[in-house]
């Protein structure tokens, strides 16, 4: 068999916590491990250790290049700086033997001028993306980008969400068209890029799950809702605490977590204050490892009101582990499962979340884990990187 290698740009990695870092993180390990090739993740500073420039983990290579946030969640890279240029020479795949930026060897292989190397890109309203479709322009390479979104970015002002779409209209409808290859990870980001971008042929690859769910804990008589999100808009969340406090008034059993990472926690903890609710904890965001293990094992019902942005594995794991997922009926959801531990919910207002609750709250010992099988068979590591190599190979 021969190799491919891979470079991937991305905006972030771990330890940041978000669903894309997931992604290029078991696709590196499991595409290494599996003997396809090389994987180097080229990832902007934003999150990172300040102190380390490269570091190889799991057999797979980081190279980190400065960068900061103009807003949140959206790195810019420090272009200006030396060292933005320094690591770029260093990934440079004609170069032999490339020397390194720092102590922490790298063991696993040499950087070779003959080796066959793909660019690939996740998301493309990320500059990440762009600047892999300059490098493998300038190198001369293949490149392979992977579309995330089934909408236009929805921002937290409408001035914001405007410049997003029109970078997006201007530039990433110019720029599809160059891609060598693009591969949507669901049916619905497929339709919005032939929709809106490129009359062209597109690959669906689903996302894949590495994840085995802990024991499920018993809840005893305490039936807990969680909602786990985060950049949400404040209205989604609204419209949950008040459809619980409506269920509350009716059933004394049921609890609502809310595992939160943004500002608007004072908002929301004022408006439950205000309104007197009751039987509803926040938590601070955890590591995805410490969500797996202790969270999880826990949830009985958890609720997702996504707009249809991405297919996050976070859902995955949720189904996984036993949970009824009550969402919003959207593309990307409709395609994990036709089971019925995945209650869709086809209009977001107060009455339509209260109904879908209840009947959650009423009946998730008999739907729970209905999905489990489905998941893992539709979500497969093995399968899912056995078509990216084929991909890889077909340029």
């Amino acid at each position: 068999m021969n190799k491919i290698n891979i470079i991937q740009f991305l905006p972030y990695f771990p330890p940041h916590k978000w669903w894309l870092e997931t992604v290029a993180e078991e696709l590196s390990s499991f595409y290494v491990s599996l003997g396809y090739g090389e994987v180097i993740n080229i990832v902007f500073s934003v999150w990172q250790e300040d102190w380390i420039k490269e570091y190889e983990k799991n057999w797979y290579k980081v190279y980190i290049l400065p960068a900061f946030d103009i807003i949140p969640n959206f790195p810019v890279p420090k272009f200006w700086k030396r060292e933005f240029w320094r690591v770029l020479k260093i990934i440079n795949p004609s170069l032999n033997n490339p020397p390194v930026l720092s102590d922490i060897p790298l063991n696993k292989g040499e950087l070779k001028g003959d080796s066959k190397y793909i660019i690939q890109t996740h998301t493309r309203f990320f500059l990440s993306s762009f600047l892999g479709w300059l490098f493998a322009k300038r190198h001369k390479l293949k490149w392979v980008h992977i579309e995330h979104g089934s909408d236009y970015v929805k921002l937290w002002s409408k001035f914001k969400s405007k410049i997003s779409y029109i970078y997006d209209r201007l530039i990433w409808k110019w720029i599809f068209k160059k891609a060598d290859k693009i591969v949507a990870i669901s049916e619905a980001c497929k339709s919005f890029i032939q929709k809106e971008f490129v009359n062209r042929e597109v690959e669906v690859i689903y996302n894949w799950i590495n994840f085995i769910p802990n024991t499920k804990i018993n809840n005893n008589w305490i039936i807990k809702i969680w909602f786990v999100w985060r950049l949400v808009k404040l209205k989604w969340v609204d419209l949950l605490l008040e459809s619980f406090w409506k269920l509350s008034e009716k059933y004394n059993n049921i609890e609502l977590n809310i595992l939160w990472d943004w500002d608007e926690k004072i908002i929301l903890e004022k408006y439950i204050k205000d309104n007197k609710l009751q039987n509803i904890k926040f938590l601070w965001f955890q590591n995805r490892d410490f969500i797996a293990s202790t969270f999880l094992p826990t949830i009985d019902i958890l609720v997702n009101p996504s707009y249809g942005e991405w297919l996050p594995t976070t859902v995955l794991e949720w189904l996984l582990s036993k949970c009824v997922l009550v969402a919003t009926d959207v593309w990307w959801t409709r395609e994990i499962s036709c089971l019925e531990d995945l209650i869709l919910v086809k209009s977001w207002n107060i009455e339509s979340i209260a109904n879908w609750l209840e009947k959650a709250i009423l009946n998730y010992e008999d739907l729970s884990w209905k999905s489990s099988d489905l998941v893992r068979e539709k979500f497969d590591w093995n399968e899912n990187i056995e078509k990216y190599f084929s991909l890889y190979n077909s340029l």
